[in-house]
């Protein structure tokens, strides 16, 4: 199963978009939706900086570790709509 449209819309409102490195309220450099170095690459650095299109890219690549990590875990059968909550949940705390 893979995140769907409305899913990934739904983690960009609420991510918001970002396009220049900043640090979260946890102290952790962070850029275009919410990604962190600790989904991988691209590393985020101080002086990283990307356009629209790799946000995108980068949010697409993200998603695919966290939709995989949902799959491997969860047994049970899910709506789209909760398999797109538990990727969101994976996104941000973790598989």
């Amino acid at each position: 199963m893979k995140m769907s449209a409305a899913g990934l819309d739904t983690v960009k409102e609420f991510e918001g978009l970002r396009l220049k490195a900043y640090k979260c309220p946890a102290a952790v450099w962070t850029i275009g939706y919410g990604h962190t170095s600790a989904a991988g690459s691209p590393i985020v650095t101080s002086d990283l900086e990307i356009t629209r299109e790799a946000a995108e890219e980068i949010l697409k690549k993200d998603m695919g570790q966290y939709e995989d990590g949902v799959s491997k875990y969860v047994k049970v059968s899910l709506t789209q709509g909760q398999f797109d909550a538990l990727v969101d949940f994976a996104y941000n705390a973790g598989v």
